[in-house]
């Protein structure tokens, strides 16, 4: 069968998980092609998508509705073909099958089950895959649930992804010296906000989901990019790169002789000790992505259910600053039952912290999540996630005491970066977070953010001079700046 992955215009080819897909279709003896627009209409007229029999959809919270949208109009201009959808958002909200004409929603990860739902589809089911919901008669007969089905065990039985899918697709890809790979799979953390909490308990029988590619055929797979394409920085979206120390030592060996390129990683910052950054470094580690996500213990531990103190947090980007690694740290902002001086302490430990760019998101309580429920549960959230916008940059859909803190939170993100760096706004952040929103803090963060990733961290082509930062006296000093009392630091964990 022909398949064609639908998708809005993406400004870089991240998107793995549908890279993987596409080879395991062409790998069952399907065509797999992309086609990519800004509206369903210049979608429609892709010729990939008219000589399509299936058009598949991979949706995020938020990102989701504008797929629905496009699945009503392709129904009905293209009234014969298969319309799946499959991604973060039906894995955790699968019964939006029933919002659209949609013929199935796949759960979970797809490389083993989507060529089982074609197969099954050519003949009518004869039953229902496992790790998917159908409905017949085009989207219009009533859901059909199959079987739960347990992650993919061995990720080197899969083929290489289908990188020709992005990279054939549009020149600029092409000449993006960043290029991205997926080395391991899943985390063994429980953070309430994330979704790998609630994958762990769902596939429990099926083993543990945290997997990782043998390191030499993961350099396979980069030199066959970097051969074709061409790379100068590789760019791994694990969501943590250094959770199986073992494989990490494996890894740092292989990488370091077949490969050689700087390379940009994710990790929590107390898991940054002298050793693994001395691993990180051996292999070519020159930036990385770190979670600090609020600047309060208690809303660590009691909300984010993230263990780990500040103190710690300090240490690991302090060994990580003093290797000269750049630093992108991600903190989240309107988290329910955090004050202002919470919020104030996150930008106060950013800058303890001595980050290269800090990268402020506002929560969003996507389904299936831990404190989705909790949220839901205290009253912070109405359980509507049809409200949620597709980026987590979004303002925040929980309740407020009032319209005024809602702005604050909304301004302080937009300003975050900008009052990590410079002391002048730092000063004056709570007359700032105090305005209107406006469209010049919105341009500003925009700006700030996009220029900040691609010229300070798509281009970490080297590491950086060592710097001694990280410290408890920074910290404390920060927090003055911020008008904040001192900081009572937990011991290290």
């Amino acid at each position: 069968m022909k398949v064609a992955f639908l998708s809005l215009q993406a400004s870089e080819p991240l998107a793995y998980g549908l890279m993987s897909l596409a080879a395991s279709l062409r790998r069952h003896g399907h065509q797999a092609s992309l086609a990519q627009g800004s509206t369903v209409a210049a979608v429609a007229d892709n010729p990939s998508t008219r000589s399509a029999d299936v058009l598949a959809f991979s949706a995020t919270t938020g990102l989701h509705r504008v797929y629905l949208d496009w699945a009503r109009a392709l129904r009905a201009r293209f009234p014969d073909k298969l319309l799946v959808m499959g991604g973060p958002h039906p894995t955790f909200y699968p019964r939006v099958l029933e919002q659209a004409p949609l013929d199935g929603v796949c759960i979970g990860e797809g490389e083993e089950s989507f060529p089982e739902f074609l197969e099954l589809a050519q003949p009518g089911f004869s039953r229902i895959p496992d790790g998917w919901w159908i409905r017949r008669d085009h989207g219009r007969g009533p859901v059909e649930r199959g079987a739960a089905r347990g992650p993919v065990r061995d990720l080197d039985s899969l083929p290489a992804p289908a990188f020709d899918l992005f990279f054939d697709e549009d020149p600029r890809y092409r000449k993006e010296p960043n290029k991205s790979f997926l080395a391991t799979r899943g985390c063994p953390f429980r953070c309430s906000y994330c979704f790998n909490r609630q994958l762990s308990e769902r596939y429990r029988a099926f083993g543990p989901l945290l997997r990782a590619h043998d390191p030499e055929r993961l350099c396979d797979d980069i030199s066959a990019v970097r051969e074709r394409w061409g790379a100068k920085l590789v760019w791994f979206l694990d969501a943590n790169f250094v959770a199986n120390l073992p494989w990490l030592e494996a890894f740092a060996a292989v990488y370091r002789r077949r490969i050689g390129l700087p390379l940009f990683c994710k990790l929590r910052p107390e898991r940054a000790t002298p050793r693994i950054v001395r691993l990180l470094v051996d292999a070519g580690c020159t930036a990385v992505g770190i979670g600090i996500e609020s600047g309060s213990e208690r809303v660590r531990r009691e909300i984010l259910c993230r263990p780990g103190s500040d103190t710690d947090i300090l240490a690991g980007c302090r060994q990580l600053k003093a290797a000269g690694i750049r630093i992108m740290a991600f903190s989240m902002l309107g988290i329910p039952g955090a004050s202002m001086d919470d919020e104030l302490r996150t930008l106060a430990l950013n800058v303890a912290c001595g980050v290269d760019l800090a990268a402020a998101t506002i929560l969003q309580p996507y389904p299936g999540t831990a404190i989705a429920k909790w949220a839901e549960t205290k009253g912070f959230f109405d359980g509507n996630y049809d409200r949620l916008g597709y980026s987590y940059f979004d303002e925040s859909p929980f309740h407020f005491s009032s319209k005024r803190e809602r702005d604050r939170v909304t301004n302080l993100q937009r300003l975050f970066s900008y009052a990590v760096e410079f002391p002048e706004v730092r000063n004056n952040i709570r007359w700032l977070i105090d305005r209107e929103p406006n469209r010049f803090f919105t341009a500003l963060f925009k700006q700030r953010q996009t220029r900040g990733i691609r010229r300070g961290f798509y281009r970490a082509f080297h590491r950086r001079r060592s710097v001694d930062t990280g410290t408890v006296e920074l910290l404390a000093r920060s927090c003055r700046d911020l008008k904040l009392d001192p900081p009572a630091l937990s011991p290290p964990e």
